[in-house]
């Protein structure tokens, strides 16, 4: 068996003869593009003395795509090399390194040195980039050495390309710690791999094991190409020998797609299949769907650089393109990469795997993006959301959070339409320690992946016995029963959001200070300006203006408090108030002054009457009025107070007015709801639906404890005073 670690720590070790000339940051530039060109070194090594024969042979006789056939029969593989260098001969040659390293990368076939660009910047660069700094800082010829040493061997006979391709991943991740950056967005954990793998196709045996059955696999972020090999090799394993499987992937990061697409050459399938860009901006597989599709995006990156686009898209599209049921906050991408994997469903029948960290469970508000995503995927029409998987903390290499496994499938079985299945298997039973690589410090266990895809397929309510030390007593182990599977509607993740209003209250007492607050008020103060612009005519709108505002201060001086500071008569009525103050005024104010007044010489007060918009106008009494108790049961509501306005998330399968006597009345008996402000919102509150209650702990032990502290500190006192 090959150890994936003793391998990959010798490459990476090899950074040591660079380390003074290089930064940290730029040794996967001489690790990686050296240590895939002795993986194709090993590849070729059996058939290349044929490939350089027949180059000869035919080179001035053939045209070049003649040429292009006959070294690859030659080879063997859909590549090859014609130079007559290789790895192990370059280091023979000391003198001439330069020349010929430049010779043999020339040598290879064109898709090889596609995948070579990646590592030097670009074709407008070359090849050169590859070598040129080693040989400048005379490292060239130590590293070519290290690199064909008998330490390591990677020929296919010993190191499969799966195994390879764990090879790659693993020096990426180091690669990335080195320099700081999130190595899980470049390496999922292969037992996470294998556990999706499991989910995916654990209800498509029968179909896959049909004669001439034939599928295609598709991941939009396939990084390295983990996935789409583990999943590969598993069906054709594990289910079908003969079925045909297409793996298809898009990848942003120029090495690990080069990674990808050399794994897939080196198989001898299409490395077409592999497409260099960004998925949500540059689709390269546009009109393209899958019978499978498999991801782990980045989670908890924003989108800002993407916005524009997105939001274009939407707009212009609808539903007719990716994201017309909406985008989720900017600060998290993973959602689009859902909805860009649901837009290639194939309407035949499609599943999906995709590993999130747990914003898309609840994250955003009724009538937001999140929220509708969430039921564009779950709810009728499209009944998507077949089961979500908790996975405990600490799996992955890059970040510790907790992470949720999310099957989506177009064509469901009749018994799971309209259901979503939670399956909680964050407990210990599921995984085992290992040593701590990154921030990863468990596994799922072989046992677990199969623990956990026999509870999917069976489908039901499922509870277990679980192994957990005692949170009270260190050291001591108790069994308890917990649930790990659960069967909900999709009714159950959905909710009305309501909003409850409560009544304006205003009482009125009329001191300088409001005054002063209501001389400052733009309405007031527009009264003594105007807009004509002949001198006379202004003028004597101003004067009008002016005479206004004598005229509102003179009316309110008799509501004035006797002297500075000393409480006056407060009305605790707004209609009273302003009937009071149309008298003294001798007109009713219109809904702008009301406004204004309200404004500046209101104040809310609980034990005043409530505002209605018309103070000179109340409606009537009987049901209606307001001498009536429930505010809810009135026909004419009053003013609400913006301040008090409250929402109420009240459950799809909840009675709303039944939830509003109960929940809200008691409490606030002068609340009503307006339901014209109703938005329909989904939410998946996983840890609610798993909680435990755990009982603390007796008052008796926590006191004895305490006694015993007591007394170790007592002893441990007097050990020092007798010291002395």
């Amino acid at each position: 068996m090959v150890n994936h670690n003793e391998i990959s720590e010798f490459i990476w070790g090899i950074k040591e003869h660079i380390r003074d000339e290089y930064a940290e940051k730029d040794y996967e530039d001489v690790i990686l593009p050296f240590t895939l060109l002795r993986r194709i070194d090993c590849v070729l090594e059996g058939t290349h003395g044929k490939v350089v024969l027949a180059n000869e042979k035919f080179k001035d006789k053939a045209t070049p795509e003649v040429l292009d056939q006959l070294l690859r029969q030659a080879s063997g593989q859909n590549f090859y090399n014609k130079s007559e260098y290789t790895l192990v001969g370059l280091t023979k040659d000391v003198n001439n390194i330069g020349v010929n390293f430049d010779a043999y990368l020339k040598g290879f076939s064109d898709n090889i040195k596609d995948i070579l660009l990646n590592f030097s910047g670009g074709p407008e660069k070359g090849l050169s980039p590859i070598y040129e700094t080693l040989l400048r800082k005379d490292l060239l010829l130590i590293v070519t050495k290290e690199f064909v040493s008998s330490k390591i061997d990677l020929h296919p006979e010993k190191v499969s390309n799966h195994d390879m391709g764990t090879i790659f991943e693993i020096l990426i991740r180091k690669s990335k710690e080195t320099s700081n950056e999130k190595a899980g967005q470049y390496f999922t954990p292969r037992e996470i791999v294998r556990l999706l793998v499991n989910l995916v196709f654990a209800n498509e045996t029968e179909k896959l094991q049909k004669t001439g059955a034939g599928i295609n696999i598709y991941d939009p972020c396939c990084g390295t190409g983990g996935m789409l090999t583990t999943a590969k090799d598993y069906l054709q394993e594990s289910v079908n020998k003969n079925l045909d499987v297409w793996v298809y992937g898009q990848e942003i990061n120029e090495k690990t797609y080069a990674i990808a697409k050399s794994d897939l050459l080196m198989k001898g399938e299409d490395a077409g299949n592999i497409k260099h860009g960004n998925t949500i901006t540059r689709d390269r597989l546009i009109g393209k769907t899958f019978n499978y599709m498999l991801t782990n995006p980045p989670f908890g990156d924003d989108w800002k650089n993407m916005r524009e686009f997105v939001e274009n898209e939407a707009e212009e599209k609808g539903f007719s393109g990716r994201f017309g049921a909406g985008t989720p906050d900017v600060s998290d991408g993973s959602f689009l990469f859902l909805q860009h994997m649901i837009s290639k469903m194939n309407p035949q029948g499609s599943a999906i795997g995709i590993v999130f960290n747990g914003s898309p469970l609840f994250n955003g508000d009724a009538g937001g993006g999140w929220s509708n995503i969430r039921g564009w995927i779950m709810d009728d029409p499209n009944d998507l959301l077949d089961c979500i998987v908790a996975m405990p903390k600490d799996l992955f290499y890059g970040t510790g959070i907790g992470t949720y496994i999310w099957v989506l499938n177009n064509n469901k079985p009749d018994n799971r339409r309209g259901k979503v299945q939670l399956i909680n298997a964050t407990h210990s039973k599921f995984t085992r320690k290992i040593k701590s690589l990154g921030k990863k410090q468990y596994e799922i266990s072989d046992d677990g992946i199969s623990l956990i895809t026999s509870i999917y397929k069976a489908f039901r309510e499922h509870s277990m016995e679980v192994e957990e030390e005692n949170p009270h007593k260190p050291g001591e182990r108790l069994t308890r029963l917990v649930e790990v599977s659960k069967i909900f509607d999709v009714a159950d993740f959905k909710y009305t959001k309501v909003t409850v209003e409560r009544p304006l209250r205003l009482s009125y007492e009329i001191t300088g200070e409001k005054i002063e607050a209501l001389r400052a008020h733009p309405k007031f103060i527009e009264f003594a300006t105007s807009k004509k612009k002949e001198k006379a005519a202004a003028e004597a709108d101003i004067a009008k203006g002016k005479a206004i505002q004598e005229k509102i201060l003179k009316s309110l001086e008799s509501f004035h408090s006797p002297s500075p500071g000393e409480a006056g008569f407060r009305e605790r009525s707004d209609s009273n108030f302003f009937t009071r103050f149309a008298k003294a005024f001798g007109t009713q104010p219109g809904k702008a002054l009301l406004k204004m007044f309200r404004d500046t010489l209101g104040e809310k007060d609980e034990e005043a009457e409530v505002v209605f918009p018309d103070p000179f106008n109340l409606p009537s009494p009987g049901g209606e009025g307001p001498g009536v108790r429930y505010i809810h049961t009135w026909k004419h509501k009053p003013l609400a107070d913006t301040d008090l306005r409250d929402s109420e998330s009240i459950r799809w399968k909840e009675n709303i007015d039944e939830y509003f006597e109960r929940e809200v009345l008691p409490f606030a008996p002068d609340a009503w709801m307006d339901r014209e402000k109703d938005k329909i919102g989904y939410e998946i509150p996983f840890t609610k639906f798993f909680y435990e209650y755990q009982p603390l702990r007796d008052l008796r032990e926590i006191m004895h404890d305490i006694e015993e502290l007591e007394l170790q500190t007592e002893e441990l006192l007097t050990d020092i005073k007798n010291e002395f």
